[in-house]
């Protein structure tokens, strides 16, 4: 798909504007971080709201129909209120730049249906965003280009998100991702990303969260060899030398997400050789019924599955696991929908993200007959999450009395102790944990006892500061 500009007509001197509205996942929000640092390298600078933003960037999702309908109906929101709200503006009518995966499959509709957007730009064509910008508003001068900052979160000032590679060549039978985000795998050099870790410990990173649809997949596009780096380089061989080269730096490493058909044992060992990284496993299972994993393409069996995690925890006892599980897919009955439950029970994931099924335009899914009524749907829907709450919740429970290493963001309420006065951190393996505390102490890793368990977070008392892998 090309991209698609108006040119906007030219109006004031004065500052320009810009936010950045995001949905989806965390690749998402890695991007959204790229277009705000490019706006402010242009002179621009953050508004007070997307409302009263000169500019206005929306990153969008496209993995299931309800993220699209947040993001159009925000849309459209938006394209009412901004012109009463801003009866002047730098930007002829206000900007609004639809990017991401939304403008990969559905940029035609959204050109149509809302003028007030300039700019149509899909996740593929990120690098292209400067240029496009440049071109699409003259305000905007590249001769006052800098290295810019953004802005960012609290929690943003100490964890980053960095990409290391992108596309999904996987084709599951249901998903959009490869549609609109590429089926072709892009993996970054070696010394790219190393370079930007280093950018990321010197302003003050303590949580890097390595970023993939699949990170498995890191350097399988590599056919020829990388200068300095043996061919078949894959992403076990990249921990390995950010463990050599960072392993004394005062940083956490993560991962997402990962395909347990590509979770090999050498990631494992790889994992496992280092306390700088996360023991937080995501493996999306979607379903345990056979015949479902079948028709979804996910390339693996409820046994196969079975076995990579008895594998990892076997070598990584105390690996925290987290999932994807989708109900109401075509072809699920009474009794393939009882063998996800079955799977759900013997796994024990600490977590679990659960969806209704939703068909995505142009994947193989999209034509196959769905006879299931949405009811019954969300009625397994709701048997599902009650029994994982429970299996989460009895899991949680086993770590009262243990102590953690925390990496303190920010203020907090207590699931426990509403108020102030408590603030708010996470795991290594991601794990919620608030405590009473001081917000002096956010960017700090804190050993802290475990004294409650919640569904979603874990209360705590704050034994001292420490070093991260303490």
């Amino acid at each position: 798909m090309s991209v698609m500009t108006v040119p906007a007509e030219k109006n004031s001197s004065k500052p320009i504007t810009y936010f950045v509205k995001t949905f989806g996942c965390q690749m998402n929000v890695a991007d959204s971080l790229c277009y705000a640092t490019t706006l402010e390298s242009l002179g621009c600078i953050p508004a007070d709201s997307d409302i009263s933003a000169d500019i206005l960037v929306v990153n969008t999702c496209s993995v299931r129909a309800k993220a699209e309908e947040k993001a159009i109906s925000y849309i459209g929101a938006m394209a009412h209120e901004r012109p009463a709200f801003r009866k002047t503006s730098v930007i002829h009518q206000g900007g609004i730049a639809f990017v991401g995966c939304m403008a990969s499959v559905r940029g035609d509709e959204i050109r149509a249906r809302f003028p007030e957007v300039k700019v149509i730009l899909p996740a593929t064509e990120i690098d292209r965003f400067e240029s496009i910008i440049l071109s699409v508003f003259p305000e905007l001068d590249i001769a006052s280009r800098y290295e810019a900052h953004p802005v960012l979160r609290p929690e943003e000032r100490f964890e980053r998100f960095l990409p290391i590679v992108r596309g999904c060549a996987n084709r599951c039978s249901y998903c959009i991702v490869p549609y609109a985000r590429g089926s072709e795998i892009s993996s970054r050099h070696p010394d790219e990303i190393f370079r930007e870790i280093d950018n990321l410990i010197n302003q003050g990173i303590k949580s890097i969260t390595l970023l993939g649809q699949n990170v498995c997949a890191y350097g399988t596009d590599i056919t020829d060899e990388w200068q300095d780096f043996k061919s078949g380089y894959a992403f076990h061989d990249l921990l390995s030398d950010i463990r050599k080269r960072f392993e004394s730096a005062d940083v956490w490493f993560k991962f997402l997400t990962s395909h347990p058909r590509d979770f090999s044992e050498d990631l494992t060992e790889a994992i496992a050789s280092s306390e700088c990284f996360s023991k937080g496993f995501h493996l999306p299972l979607q379903a345990g019924d056979d015949e479902i994993l079948r028709r979804m393409a996910r390339g693996y069996t409820s046994d196969g599955y079975r076995n990579l995690i008895n594998r990892i925890r076997s070598t990584i006892p105390t690996m925290r696991l987290t999932t994807d599980l989708i109900v109401g897919f075509p072809g699920e009955d009474e009794t393939a929908f009882e063998h996800t439950l079955d799977m759900v029970r013997e796994i024990g994931f600490d977590s679990a993200f659960t969806f209704l099924y939703s068909p995505r335009a142009g994947t193989p899914a999209e034509k196959w007959a769905d006879p299931i009524p949405r009811d019954e749907k969300k009625r397994r829907l709701q048997i599902l999450i009650e029994l994982q709450n429970e299996i989460a919740l009895e899991r949680a429970r086993k770590h009262i009395g243990e102590e953690r290493t925390v990496l303190v963001e920010g203020p907090a309420t207590s699931p426990s102790s509403p108020g102030k006065g408590f603030v708010a951190g996470r795991t290594r393996e991601g794990e919620v944990v608030i405590f009473p505390g001081d917000i002096i102490e956010a960017g700090k890793f804190i050993l802290a006892r475990i004294t409650g368990a919640h569904l979603r977070s874990f209360s705590a008392e704050r034994i001292s500061i420490v070093n991260k892998n303490d």
